[in-house]
């Protein structure tokens, strides 16, 4: 804990840990505190609860669930905040970047940071520390180490431990397990999405535009929600994670390697290859089309889920080959970082 810098409201339970740039509201934090306290809560019901607005910019905080035993950490980091992950001998640094979130998952996790970190990954930081074994505390920073004699790092602090506190003097590289430090933050120097639409690419997705010919695949579909069937009187559009509009004039397959349905449809399709380096987008992933004037997108039974966050709504993850309708300006993250925005009606449409 420092006396300048931004502080956070953390609530850390054994798996769950959630930290909030303040000021947030209280009945949030006690309901996130009623929930991290589950052993039965799951990632998906945190983000739920948690705002992801404030003041009308993109709010910042950060969502994590560890995994016992094997080292895997599942995570989104929302506007502002900052994640330091040390993994294979290295410590990377994760954060939203020019788009209003990041949602990843690693495994081999040794030690974790979070908060409004800055600095290099991995450097030095000082100030007043503390152990937490879970609770609700507002400190600037937080700290989890696996096994700290494997990792030389800044101080970090164990959120399950209960050691006692260590003098501030100590407060530097290879603490005990149990030490908490804290970093002072400057205001973030962040290009806003809403100020610079065109910066929100992360410049690895590819988009084929191309119709590929239909290729065999055990793909199946399930029947998408009752909607209109009626004639289009507007053409809507996507873009992945900030970059080139498209329309959405025909049915859309998104995913590592997409392939159409074994058995072809009647509309045009598109296949859209999306770069996952940790294969958690499923092969053919997720399906968008445009029925009448409704825009429907259906989970196509992937691996790792789909999740979707409506205009002004809470994050929803759909089930194995669920279709829901969506409208403009809704959000629908597919893994490893590849963000598919509904765009509203065409121009000259």
């Amino acid at each position: 804990m420092t006396n300048t810098g931004t502080p956070w409201i953390y609530i850390v339970g054994e798996k769950l840990l959630v930290a909030l740039r303040t000021p947030s509201e209280p009945a949030i934090v006690e309901r996130l505190w009623s929930l991290v306290c589950s052993p039965s809560t799951t990632f998906e019901d945190a983000l739920r609860v948690i705002p992801n607005t404030s003041g009308g910019e993109p709010a910042s905080f950060v969502a994590l669930e560890r995994s016992s035993g094997n080292g895997s950490v599942k995570l989104l980091v929302h506007g502002d905040a900052v994640v330091d992950a040390h993994t294979g001998g290295r410590w990377t640094r994760i954060t939203s970047g020019d788009q209003p979130w990041r949602r990843d998952e690693l495994s081999g996790v040794e030690a974790v940071a979070a908060g409004g970190l800055t600095g290099e990954p991995g450097s030095p930081v000082s100030g007043v520390s503390f152990p937490l074994g879970s609770g609700v505390i507002v400190a600037n920073r937080i700290d989890w180490v696996a096994d700290p004699g494997s990792i030389a790092a800044p101080a970090r602090a164990d959120a399950a431990a209960s050691a006692s506190p260590v003098p501030p003097a100590q407060s530097h590289f290879r603490p005990a397990p149990a030490d908490t430090h804290t970093i002072i933050r400057p205001p973030a120097q962040r290009v806003r999405p809403e100020d610079d639409p065109a910066m929100r690419h992360d410049g690895e997705t590819v988009l084929r535009r191309d119709i590929a010919p239909p290729i065999q695949d055990e793909t199946v579909l399930r029947e998408a929600p009752l909607v209109p069937d009626d004639p289009k009187t507007l053409l809507y559009g996507f873009r992945i994670n900030g970059g080139q509009a498209y329309p959405l004039d025909a049915v859309h397959y998104f995913g590592r390697n997409p392939r159409q349905p074994r058995i072809p449809l009647p509309d045009p399709s598109r296949l859209v290859p999306v770069v996952s380096g940790s294969k958690s987008v499923s092969a053919t992933h997720l399906e968008i089309k445009q029925i009448g004037d409704s825009i429907v997108a259906t989970d196509l039974k992937s691996t790792n889920g789909t999740s979707v966050i409506p205009p002004h709504g809470h994050w929803r993850r759909l089930r194995q080959g669920e279709s829901v309708v969506v409208a403009p300006g809704t959000f629908i993250d597919i893994g490893d970082g590849n963000v598919i925005e509904i765009l509203p009606p065409w121009p000259g449409v």
